[in-house]
Parts: C-alpha cells; sequence; structure tokens
C-alpha cells in the first residue's frame, strides 16, 4: 500500500528521500496557519448543525485529510463538506483495510507474503486510485513552481525532483498517513 516512501525505505534509498523531503517539512513552508483555516471552519459548521451526540474522531479523520491535502496539493478535498464527492469514504476504509492487512504482514516480518488477498489488494488499488486522482489533478494544472496564490505546494516542489510518478506517489501515501491519522487520533484522545 506505502509504495517506495520514506517510511518503507532503507540505506540509500531512505536517504534519498529523506532529502527530498526534509526541506519541504521545514517550519518556514508552513509557517501561515492559514491552511487550517477552511477546515477548522467546516469542521465548526459541521459540528454546530448536529442536533445530537456526535462522533468526533470520524470528523476528526475527515477535518486532518482535508488539512494534509490542502498542504501536500494546495488544495483541501473538503471531505468535511462533501465526503462522498471527493472519494473519502471510500479512501478511508480501503486505507483502514489496508493498514490492518499491512500491520498483520508486519508481524510475520520476512514471511509477509504468507498474508495476501483480495480484500488487501483491492484496498491497497483504492488508496493508489485516491492519491493517483489527487496527484493527476494538481499536476495537470501547470503551476509547477512551488507556489500557487502565493502559497507554498508541497506536490508541485516533490514533483520537480522525481520525474517517476510511482514514486511521488508512495512519498505521497506515506505522507497522507502520517498527517492523517497520527494527528487524528491524537485529537480524538485529546478530546
Amino acid at each position: 500500500m506505502f509504495g517506495d516512501g520514506i517510511f518503507t525505505q532503507e540505506g540509500p534509498d531512505w536517504k534519498l528521500s529523506r532529502d527530498l523531503l526534509r526541506p519541504q517539512l521545514q517550519h518556514k513552508q508552513y509557517e501561515s496557519l492559514e491552511v487550517f483555516r477552511t477546515a477548522v471552519d467546516d469542521l465548526i459548521q459541521h459540528i454546530g448543525e448536529a442536533n445530537d451526540t456526535i462522533d468526533l474522531q470520524p470528523l476528526f479523520f475527515r477535518l486532518t485529510l482535508d488539512t494534509t491535502t490542502a498542504f501536500l496539493f494546495g488544495e483541501s478535498v473538503r471531505s468535511l463538506i462533501t465526503p462522498e464527492e471527493v472519494g473519502e469514504s471510500t479512501f478511508g476504509s480501503a486505507f483502514n483495510t489496508a493498514q490492518r492487512w499491512v500491520t498483520n504482514r508486519f508481524r510475520l516480518l520476512d514471511l509477509y507474503w504468507l498474508i495476501d488477498g483480495k480484500e488487501f489488494r483491492q484496498a491497497c488499488q483504492d488508496v493508489h486510485t485516491f492519491a493517483d486522482q489527487i496527484i493527476d489533478r494538481n499536476l495537470s494544472s501547470d503551476r509547477l513552481d512551488g507556489k500557487a496564490s502565493g502559497r507554498y505546494i508541497f506536490l508541485d516542489t516533490i514533483a520537480k525532483g522525481t520525474s517517476d510518478r510511482t514514486a511521488l506517489r508512495g512519498q505521497i501515501i506515506n505522507l497522507l498517513a502520517a498527517g492523517r491519522d497520527t494527528t487524528a487520533c491524537l485529537l480524538s484522545w485529546t478530546l
């Protein structure tokens, strides 16, 4: 599922990924908190419209997907407003399924290949399709200067460093996982 990304590589490949990503994750690239405004406003609106008890954890996963995609791609998928349109429910479900399989495969170390199945392969395909659609939509806009409307765009800058779309997808999925899951879980536990 993760492909060749910083979390799945070792040795020289890991160092190459680290060298590619490290400058992009410096504080100066995201010192403006403006990237969070729309997603937080969408969350507040969603909570305000609820007339009953509300489960915040699924909303936090959508919030972090929105903020992560805004940072990585320069535009949010706005899953808090229209989750069906962006395929968030398919992505979220596929991502969770694939992670469950990856966890089980990890436990077997060198024998990971013994755990495989149609459900796992389909989940990986769904995650890859979601990432590919976002990458294609954003790279087709011909704004590979790393900025749009004066804002830093992570994907544009990374795309300058690699022409291999599979490697680009691997890096993006690794960072989507880090940005979505860990932050959403932190918010859930905190509240």
